[in-house]
């Protein structure tokens, strides 16, 4: 009986470790990639770390890709960002606190794709201060509802040079992690259990991201990119299809 409980615990954990750490690697080399690809994914294995522990990691795994490249951070654009992030997480962390968990899934779904369609969209945007404002605005409502912020984000870096993207996405992803789970926190939708159940995760992130390292100077980002997209779709697809039929 002992062995059985063990079993259906472990499970489910392995899974969510084997994602994470996939996950922090795709980030690690891209930028981009670690609520993409593994949050839709956790949704289904575990609703339970969607969105607060994987916000949690997400700071983590910011916090390292900004140390290992904060010389080539773009700090004025992100400021713009950032401000404009604050408002949108404090609505969508109300949103969380009133939707059901099948409407929240299906909108969880559909913000997945809109991150993949913004990160496939080429469209040439100024990185002027109202369009970072406007850029951190969507971000804040996606990144607070599913732990998936970056791509309206990426696109403002998408011809940056490789290591401004991977800098200025931590640096963003970093302080927009800490503004959506304050406001989760304030909407009673964040507490302590989502930093131990986040806490049990951060190993296989840091394996993820040190694998990343090597791999970052190897490994075409644009490769990358597009394994990313595409995981992160068929992964919202599943997601959307389990709500629709159930």
């Amino acid at each position: 009986m002992t062995d059985l409980v063990l079993h259906s615990i472990a499970g489910p954990w392995a899974v969510a470790g084997l994602l994470v750490l996939i996950g922090a690697c795709l980030q690690g080399v891209s930028g981009v990639g670690f609520g993409m690809f593994a949050a839709p994914i956790l949704a289904i294995v575990d609703p339970e770390l969607v969105p607060g522990p994987m916000l949690f990691l997400a700071l983590i795994i910011a916090a390292l890709s900004l140390l290992r490249e904060r010389a080539s951070v773009d700090s004025k654009g992100l400021g713009f960002a950032l401000l404009g992030r604050a408002p949108t997480s404090i609505i969508a962390a109300t949103l969380i606190g009133i939707l059901p968990v099948r409407e929240l899934s299906i909108i969880f779904a559909l913000v997945i794709f809109a991150g993949v369609a913004m990160s496939l969209a080429r469209i040439e945007l100024p990185s002027s201060p109202a369009v970072m404002f406007g850029a951190g605005c969507i971000s804040g409502f996606m990144g607070t509802v599913t732990s998936v912020g970056l791509p309206p984000i990426a696109l403002m870096y998408q011809n940056a040079p490789k290591a401004t993207l991977r800098a200025s996405l931590g640096g963003f992803l970093m302080f927009g992690s800490l503004i959506s789970i304050a406001a989760l926190a304030m909407a009673g939708r964040f507490g302590w259990h989502d930093v131990v159940l986040g806490t049990w995760l951060i190993a296989p992130l840091y394996l993820g991201f040190w694998i990343s390292t090597p791999l970052a100077k190897l490994v075409s980002p644009g490769l990358v990119r597009f394994a990313v997209l595409g995981l992160s779709a068929l992964a919202a697809l599943l997601l959307l299809l389990r709500q629709l039929i159930t």
